[in-house]
């Protein structure tokens, strides 16, 4: 999945960037303060996005 899609989707529930990392974004869900880590590739892999989305405790996306 493209990592502008993701971000999409993390957005949609309430998720934003809380900080910029060298390799990597902090992702924060404000609502419950659950934070994931977004690796700064091109391409995430599904599976990793569907545990981001348990971290977040936000519904895991659906691969295509």
């Amino acid at each position: 999945m493209k990592r502008d899609k993701v971000l999409k989707y993390f957005r949609q529930y309430g998720c934003d960037i809380y900080r910029e990392g060298k390799k990597h974004s902090i992702i924060i869900n404000r609502s419950n303060d659950k934070i994931t880590a977004l690796p700064r590739h091109p391409d995430i892999n599904d599976k990793l996005v569907i545990s981001m989305c348990k971290d977040l405790d936000i519904p895991k996306v659906e691969s295509h």
